[in-house]
């Protein structure tokens, strides 16, 4: 099935009225290009507008006493254009007296024809409209998407009008859609100064129900008989940053792409993909912020990178000083869930509309970590786990 064709802005197909969408249409009187009737009407291009639609109505404005019933069908055309449009009156010649004029509204005038003026009214749209037994004459974009669900975006892409879905691709060529989108807030960035005693289970529970919820953690001596070598503390803290920076790389969403996910911390963390080991704080965090640097398909700054520093300092402050390691936890418990989800095997199903005009390409340079790969991520992370639980002293 092909696929619409997505337009790109130029100058030469770029309205000149707005300057900021696909140009549609081209007025016949002065040829300048525009999007929309909003457009045609708007201030800078009045003049011109309001005479051409009095030329034009003025040419056609003929009596057919022949045909009353043709007379009376143009005269409801015309009057749906005029309120749906916002049509200007004009002064026309009184039919008993041509050296007088008075002021008349398109709701009194009959015609029998339209000419020219068919160029701003869509004949056979209102017509179909007239005969059809909906009253509504054009369906709101809240009343469409009602009940349907937002975050299919398959439904949604079904309800818009093709100019709509037109307006949606012109608008991703000439935006920076990424500045709409609101920032995520993690969950980690809780934090309460002074636990008091008194704190009802409600309040604790409201931010826990925020967070990954976690699982039975093994105990330290069940995995290891031997003393974790001063290392550790370090590298879960490079697999720590690796995780805070993907979650906010992903803008919360990362649960949505858990094999790009899974790849961004791999790539960015050497503790976890490489065994590497770390000495001290700082190289732990260096590490990954030159991984991301290095990366070929991760694009960061220094503002992200300064914001993965605060990231793990908060994660492993926790929500108070009783519970300082909940937070190391949870981010753990949630890596271990991208984890899963990328041992699930993938649907099947065909794509929708949308998934055939917007393909899910966004990392194009990247490679999934292999199922092996997957596996031994999930043991080191149960070592990381239980070694927060029982053994980290931060």
């Amino acid at each position: 099935m092909a696929s619409a064709k997505i337009i790109e802005l130029n100058e030469s197909n770029t309205c000149k009225i707005c300057d900021n969408a696909l140009a549609r249409y081209s007025c016949p009187k002065c040829n300048i290009i525009y999007c929309s009737l909003t457009c045609y009407q708007a201030v800078a291009h009045q003049e011109c507008s309001e005479n051409f639609y009095k030329e034009n109505v003025m040419s056609e404005l003929k009596l057919d006493t022949n045909d009353p019933q043709s007379k009376s069908k143009m005269l409801e055309i015309l009057q749906r254009a005029h309120e749906s449009n916002k049509l200007p009156s004009f002064k026309v010649s009184n039919a008993s007296n041509e050296d007088s004029d008075s002021e008349v509204d398109l709701d009194d005038i009959e015609l029998n024809g339209l000419g020219p003026f068919s160029q701003f009214v869509d004949i056979e749209d209102l017509e179909e409209d007239l005969d059809s037994d909906d009253d509504i004459d054009y369906v709101d974009i809240s009343e469409r998407l009602a009940g349907v669900n937002l975050d299919d975006t398959e439904m949604v892409w079904e309800n818009l009008t093709a100019d709509e879905k037109q307006d949606f691709m012109a608008f991703l060529k000439s935006e920076d859609v990424s500045k709409l989108i609101p920032s995520w807030q993690p969950w980690w960035l809780h934090r309460e100064e002074n636990k008091v005693t008194e704190l009802s289970e409600d309040a604790t529970q409201t931010f826990k129900n925020n967070c990954p919820k976690l699982r039975n953690i093994k105990d330290f001596s069940s995995i290891s008989t031997k003393t974790p070598a001063n290392c550790v503390k370090y590298n879960l803290i490079n697999l720590l940053a690796a995780y805070a920076f993907t979650a906010r790389y992903f803008n919360g969403e990362h649960m949505d792409f858990p094999n790009e996910a899974v790849a961004a911390v791999a790539t960015t963390s050497f503790a976890l993909k490489k065994g590497q080991n770390f000495e001290n704080y700082e190289t732990a965090l260096k590490s990954v912020e030159q991984a991301c640097i290095n990366s070929e398909w991760i694009i960061t700054d220094s503002e992200n990178l300064d914001l993965m520093s605060e990231d793990v300092e908060k994660i492993l402050n926790g929500p108070n000083s009783e519970e300082k390691s909940f937070y190391v936890l949870c981010a753990l418990t949630d890596f271990q869930n991208l984890l899963r989800e990328c041992q699930k095997p993938k649907e099947q199903n065909s794509a929708g509309a949308f998934s055939k005009q917007f393909p899910n390409e966004h990392f194009p340079q990247l490679q999934y970590e292999t199922k092996e790969k997957i596996k031994k991520y999930l043991k080191k992370s149960d070592y990381f786990l239980s070694f927060a639980k029982d053994v980290l002293k931060m």
